[in-house]
């Protein structure tokens, strides 16, 4: 479909929050916040959560970007973590659309007006999403075609976690994210919940650019653990015997299948093939074995669940 990009200018514009997360993110800060502060949009408030970071984020934000809120996380909550706290700063201040928004991103001075448009054409829509342009074509996000007076859209399952907008709403229906994925892949959790709440997910066209794992770029260990082990853990949260089955060899597959090609693939596929295929299986063997050890409050997740409706 194709949404007209024009707010109407008799409407009040309705309070957007955007939330976020940082641990470590001085290289990223000072491009990303600027980008932001490029924003036209006229009525929106900025939360960043800082999650125990040491390498003077936080005295960048203070003396730079005096008009954001800054709350301390008291580290080690994780990416999900410190977005739940910036989700409720930002409900408790009657926020009425919050932006999940990376540390490493550049975005569009119209990324607000064009993503409430997209809300107000439709019922039930619970979140809106973008279209990711990944570090290496840069251009592409200065150059897009993608038009300013109008953006295409289609209805999804998920989407690229570096920005999107959700409804208030949405978060007094189903609640957070799970802070028990640390970070990666609590997303794909929270959109499955949306949807299966009976809420719609909707990318669009309007790109943003996302360095990646900006705030993990002095430990590529971690991001790569945290991807295997939290995609079985998705799997036992929300998939049937088989789909848990087919994510366990999709991750075999994925790490250890020495003639699948990369090219067509995108930074979580990459992120999977960080290492050569002893270390994957090695990674994948772990995370079995600490998912078991989890199985129970797991468990009790899953059910929690899917009572939500």
């Amino acid at each position: 479909m194709t949404i007209d990009n024009n707010l109407n200018k008799n409407d009040i514009a309705p309070p957007v929050s955007v939330v976020i997360p940082n641990r470590t993110g001085m290289p990223h800060l000072s491009y990303s916040l600027e980008s932001l502060r490029n924003t036209k949009y006229r009525n929106y408030q900025v939360v960043l959560v800082d999650d125990g970071s040491t390498d003077g984020s936080l005295s960048y934000v203070k003396n730079n970007h005096d008009k954001i809120t800054i709350l301390d996380n008291n580290g080690k909550r994780g990416f999900a973590g410190s977005v739940n706290t910036g989700i409720r700063h930002a409900l408790e201040h009657g926020a009425s659309y919050i932006a999940v928004f990376n540390n490493d991103i550049r975005v569009l001075p119209e990324w607000i007006e064009l993503t409430l448009n997209v809300f107000a054409k439709g019922k039930r829509i619970g979140l809106v999403g973008f279209t990711e342009i990944v570090k290496e074509n840069e251009e592409l996000f200065y150059n897009s075609t993608v038009s300013r007076d109008t953006i295409v859209c289609r209805e999804v399952k998920r989407l690229a976690g570096c920005l999107y907008i959700c409804s208030s709403e949405v978060f007094h229906s189903i609640g957070y994210f799970d802070e028990d994925y640390f970070m990666y892949g609590e997303d794909n959790d929270f959109f499955t919940r949306l949807t299966r709440a009976g809420y719609s997910i909707i990318e669009t066209t309007i790109p943003v650019w996302h360095y990646g794992e900006g705030s993990s770029q002095n430990n590529k260990f971690m991001p790569t653990w945290l991807a295997y082990r939290n995609a079985l853990r998705f799997a036992l949260k929300n998939e049937s015997f088989w789909g848990i089955l087919m994510m366990l060899v999709s991750l075999l597959n994925q790490g250890c299948n020495i003639f699948l090609k990369e090219s067509a693939n995108g930074p979580n596929f990459k992120r999977l093939r960080r290492y050569n295929p002893v270390i994957n299986f090695a990674l994948i063997v772990g995370s079995v074995c600490w998912n078991i050890s989890k199985i129970i409050p797991t468990l009790k997740s899953r059910y929690y669940s899917n009572t939500q409706r």
